[in-house]
C-alpha cells in the first residue's frame, strides 16, 4: 500500500474511532501496558505491546511520537547495554545503519503524527510539549544524519550524540 494509501486510511481511522468509547478504554488499557512495559526497561514490549497496539484502536499523533521515540531508544539499547557489545560498538553507530535505523524508528513515525497533525488541525497537539518535543528530536536527528553522512568511507555516529537527540523519553511528555 501506498504511504498516501496508508495516511489517507490514518485519518480515516482517527476520525471515526477518536469518539468511539470502547476503543477509547482499548487505547488507555494499552498505553498503561505500554507505559508499565517501559518503566520495567522494557522498550520492544512498550513498543509492540503498547503504544503500537494503542495506535490500532486509535491512532493519535501522539502514539506516532512515542512509538517512534520507543524504537530508537530500542535500537539505541543494543548498543549500549548488551553485555557482547564491544566498547568500540557501545560508543559508535555505524553512519550507514544510523541513517537506516533514523528514518525507520525516528522519522517515519514522526512525520506521521506531524502530517496527522495538520491533517486534523488539532491544534491542541500541536500546542503541546510532546508535540515540540518530538520536532526538536526530528531535527536533531536530521542533522546527525546529515553531519555524519557527508564523508565517504567508515565513519561513526556517537552513541552519546543520539543519546542527546533523544534526550527525555517522549511518553513521559504524554497527559
Amino acid at each position: 500500500m501506498p504511504d498516501w494509501e496508508m495516511f489517507r486510511h490514518i485519518v480515516k481511522s482517527y476520525k471515526k474511532e477518536i469518539n468511539n468509547q470502547k476503543n477509547i478504554k482499548y487505547a488507555k488499557d494499552a498505553e498503561a501496558r505500554g507505559k508499565a512495559a517501559f518503566l520495567n526497561g522494557d522498550y520492544a514490549k512498550a513498543d509492540y505491546r503498547g503504544y503500537g497496539d494503542a495506535i490500532a484502536w486509535i491512532p493519535r499523533p501522539e502514539y506516532y511520537f512515542i512509538v517512534g521515540d520507543l524504537n530508537m531508544r530500542s535500537k539505541l539499547s543494543l548498543h549500549t547495554d548488551s553485555p557482547y557489545s564491544t566498547p568500540e560498538y557501545k560508543a559508535c553507530w555505524d553512519k550507514y545503519l544510523f541513517a537506516l535505523d533514523a528514518r525507520s524508528s525516528v522519522i517515519d513515525h514522526f512525520e506521521r503524527g506531524f502530517s496527522l497533525t495538520a491533517e486534523l488541525d488539532l491544534s491542541a497537539t500541536k500546542n503541546s510539549k510532546i508535540y515540540q518535543q518530538a520536532l526538536t528530536n526530528a531535527a536533531c536527528f536530521a542533522r546527525l544524519t546529515s553531519k555524519y553522512s557527508e564523508g565517504v568511507g567508515p565513519q561513526c555516529v556517537p552513541v552519546e550524540e543520539v543519546k542527546s537527540c533523544l534526550g527525555s523519553p517522549l511518553l513521559l511528555l504524554y497527559h
